[in-house]
């Protein structure tokens, strides 16, 4: 395992990036927490051709230029502040579920299909079948497949209509969005951090290793092998990727001899779940975003027939050890968008904001003789 980080000079600076079906969203902050810079670019989703709502998918060129920009970005921000050398590490949180195919050149075999893709539940149920149903899904995985899980991706596969058989052998890896960002700002695509494993429908929730039984939801024999092989390698949260790619450094004019570290990702549910404050077992936190999402961390797995492949309740595996219980409400947040807008100023919200909280913390620390009737 490669060594942590054990000192951080006081002036460092770590970059965190969030990639979502949304948009795109990299903020350097320093070391008392506070934001330094930060930049924001829109994701573009492909509906079908005709479009249609059934279908989501996210290109790999664009996941690849967001990556590429973002970085050019932000370390334009910090070099106007003065700050750029102080740029030290990195890390990532992505969507769940959404995962994609590279060839060994790292250039698309197909599209990322996307966790809310409304195609996918036919091939789950299919895949399910095969397996012997949903008691015998919990036996191998130790949690339920759900329709989004990267596994119901690779049934859809077999149809030689959406990906032809010369696209299963050219593949070199299968990765999910938060490895595939990581991928394109270090040149390293075959690592998988636990929490984005976990989000495959393929990994022993409670072992951390690939399960090579889920693989017979494919029909073809030929196809199991050849996903086995295509999987990138499960690794510890502390063993880093690599450093920032030298020639990502090289466009960002940051010194390529003592280039930005970049750790294992997380998937964004597990992120909810540290912004929350929820990091362990028996604590919960609700994240608004896109959807709702009331998220909790647990030593256990649910107890037999307490999830199944229809219940929306999620089980997955955090970095750190505990499982992740997680249940969506897809429209519980979308109030959103009528309330910010299509098209939000996140800078003038995000200091909004910071005025707001400012202004409540004096209030609630004024003796009460001086507070304000309202």
């Amino acid at each position: 395992m490669s060594e942590p980080l054990r000192f951080v000079p006081p002036e460092s600076i770590v970059v965190g990036w969030d990639f979502s079906t949304g948009s795109v969203k990299c903020v350097a902050f320093g070391m008392d927490g506070r934001t330094v810079a930060q930049v924001r670019f829109p994701t573009d989703l492909w509906h079908g051709d005709p479009p249609s709502d059934a279908v989501n998918e996210l290109s790999l060129m664009q996941l690849e230029g967001q990556a590429r920009a973002s970085v050019r970005a932000i370390a334009s921000e910090l070099k106007a502040a003065g700050r750029l050398n102080d740029w030290i590490a990195g890390g990532i949180s992505a969507t769940h579920h959404t995962a994609g195919r590279i060839d060994r050149a790292h250039n698309q075999v197909r599209r990322a299909i996307c966790w809310n893709d409304q195609t996918l539940a036919q091939y789950r149920a299919k895949g399910e079948r095969r397996l012997g149903g949903a008691k015998r899904v919990r036996e191998l995985l130790g949690g339920p497949w759900a329709d989004r899980y990267t596994l119901s991706h690779l049934v859809k596969d077999e149809d030689p209509s959406y990906l032809a058989p010369a696209d299963w052998q050219r593949t070199y890896r299968i990765l999910p969005h938060g490895p595939l960002a990581a991928g394109y700002l270090t040149g390293h695509f075959d690592v998988i951090s636990v929490s984005a494993a976990a989000s495959t429908g393929i990994m022993d929730l409670r072992n951390e290793a690939w399960c090579p039984g889920m693989l017979g939801a494919l029909a073809s024999v030929e196809n199991r092998r050849l996903a086995l092989s295509q999987l990138p390698r499960i690794v510890d949260h502390f063993e880093l990727i690599g450093p920032l790619s030298d020639s990502l450094a090289g466009e960002a004019g940051l010194d390529r001899e003592h280039r930005p570290l970049i750790f294992p990702t997380s998937d964004d549910q597990q992120a909810g779940l540290v912004g929350g404050g929820a990091v362990d077992s028996g604590q919960m936190a609700v994240i608004l975003g896109n959807s709702a999402v009331v998220n909790s961390s647990s030593e256990l797995l649910p107890q037999h027939g307490r999830s199944s492949s229809n219940s929306p309740l999620d089980v997955m595996r955090l970095n750190w050890g505990p499982f992740l219980w997680m249940r969506c409400y897809n429209n519980g947040a979308q109030f959103l968008d009528p309330i910010i807008g299509a098209k939000p100023d996140w800078k003038s919200l995000e200091e909004r904001g910071r005025r707001t909280n400012h202004q409540t913390a004096d209030s609630v620390s004024a003796p009460h003789s001086k507070r304000s009737p309202s």
